[in-house]
């Protein structure tokens, strides 16, 4: 499964300059364009990693934020192992300049010369996001490597005996290419582990199956203290001769009876009263929508502007990074955490094959609410320009959005939690920019693969481990070569 992890660190203010310089010469060193094409040499060695970013938020009301946000494969022991073989000098560097580098507990790890892991230091800032959504959710790295050089290989295959390939009909070709890939990768005479539809369907259920046990034993209870008590009542199972357990049975029978009766009276008069025109909370919610004050017009900086478009659209992916305050009190931080926490919830029952909306152009995003819930950071991995991806997002996604986002300061004026909003496109772009900030560290494992990209390979080679197939299944798979 791929997991997404954040570390947050508060800067000194007084190190904030010594930090930059860090991190660039970090990005620098890795990131020298070689021949004009992104080298990345340490970083290509982290077996697990897909994206990696570093970036410093700096806001008014707060000391600069450093953030480290990791998309990766498996566990993050194993993860923050390979990314300390490969730059635990220069993450020592960069987080001696922050406030936790200073506390008594880790302050003997930031002195001169100590050579002690990293991995504690790590462990203990790393925070998972409050919300998530992956685009290729059952292809690993090592999937995505795999299977884009045989692609490449078909391509070249297909190129220069192309001649033989064309005289065959779909399931001919199919059968033909099976018996030159079976002669040439290995790996094909092997289960695939997991296969895609075992990793789709795990990641799909993943967020309901750690709650079936619980929901099956509280409903066999249920159903057993409630066949008890009919019973009971009945006159079949007197309680005679069990006094003591009878009666705890009798009254535990009477208070789910009482409660399962009570509890569906309460769903119908709220049903009832929000249909009638809604209770108190969602008055106060509708006035608070109705009045806030929202920022339509955000004075944009020119030369803000000029540093993003520099750094975008260099591959066929981009990145952004956005960070903005919650509104303040009490119903506003309930309703931004009940709504992550649903998104959190739903997003792989319905987006399990990447899709978000209509759109899967998202490789990793995610929202994470910061400290006491006061700020809410978002990062995304995706194709296309910034541009389209927020058109895309307006269009196809706009109640999404304003249900992660409507809770927070500037945000267009929604309306009942997920109308209005993001669909307010011109407000909700330049709102999305001036919450941007600079990318002073990204890398992709796979800089010129799109996620439809990822998930095509990964079908053809699912498509060459069958023996044979149906010609209309044959037919859609010849399509995606």
């Amino acid at each position: 499964m791929p997991t997404i992890v954040d570390v947050l660190l508060e800067v000194n203010p007084e190190s904030l300059k010594l930090m930059r310089e860090r991190v660039q010469a970090l990005a620098n060193t890795e990131d020298p364009k070689i021949n004009g094409v992104a080298s990345f040499v340490r970083l290509r060695k982290i077996p697990q990693l897909h994206f990696i970013s570093m970036q410093i938020f700096e806001d008014v009301h707060f000391d600069p934020l450093l953030v480290l946000e990791s998309n990766f494969d498996g566990d993050s022991n194993v993860y923050w192992q390979s990314v300390l073989a490969q730059l635990s000098d220069d993450l020592r560097g960069i987080f001696a300049c922050t406030k936790q580098a200073k506390q008594p507990k880790w302050a003997s790890l930031f002195q001169p010369g100590n050579k002690d892991t990293l991995f504690p230091f790590l462990e203990a800032h790393s925070c998972p996001p409050s919300a998530k959504h992956f685009g290729a959710v059952a292809n690993s790295r090592e999937r995505i490597d795999r299977d884009r050089m045989v692609f490449d290989d078909i391509q070249m295959e297909l190129g220069t005996t192309g001649s033989s390939y064309r005289q065959l009909d779909a399931k001919g070709v199919h059968a033909a290419l099976r018996q030159w890939a079976l002669e040439k990768y290995d790996f094909l005479h092997e289960a695939e582990k997991p296969t895609t539809d075992r990793a789709i369907n795990d990641y799909k259920w993943s967020t309901l199956r750690p709650l079936a046990p619980k929901f099956e034993l509280m409903m066999l209870f249920i159903a057993l203290v409630f066949a008890i008590y009919v019973l009971r009542e009945c006159g079949i199972l007197p309680w005679h001769g069990m006094p003591g357990l009878g009666l705890i049975f009798y009254f535990v029978a009477r208070f789910i009876v009482t409660f399962i009766v009570g509890l569906m009276i309460m769903l119908f008069l709220l049903a009832l009263t929000l249909f009638l025109g809604g209770i108190a909370p969602f008055k106060i919610l509708r006035h608070l929508e109705q009045s806030d004050f929202t920022q339509d017009h955000p004075e944009l900086s020119p030369e803000q502007l000029k540093l993003f478009a520099s750094q975008e659209d260099q591959i066929v992916q981009n990145h952004v990074a956005s960070m903005v305050l919650v509104k303040p009190g009490m119903l506003r931080g309930f309703l931004i955490r009940t709504a992550l926490r649903l998104l959190n919830f739903a997003v792989p029952i319905v987006a399990w094959n990447g899709y978000l909306g209509q759109m899967r152009t998202i490789h990793f995003a995610h929202w994470t609410l910061v400290g006491n819930t006061g700020r809410l950071l978002f990062l995304s991995n995706f194709d296309g320009s910034w541009q389209s991806y927020l058109d895309d997002f307006i269009d196809k996604a706009a109640h999404g959005l304003t249900l992660a986002w409507g809770n927070c300061v500037g945000f267009p004026r929604t309306q009942d939690l997920i109308f209005q909003g993001a669909a307010h496109g011109t407000e909700f772009k330049a709102w999305a920019r001036l919450s941007q900030t600079q990318n002073i560290l990204w890398y992709s494992a796979y800089w010129d693969l799109t996620v439809n990209q990822i998930v095509r390979n990964a079908s053809i080679v699912d498509g060459l481990r069958k023996i044979s197939l149906e010609q209309k299944e044959a037919e859609q798979w010849a399509v995606l070569l």
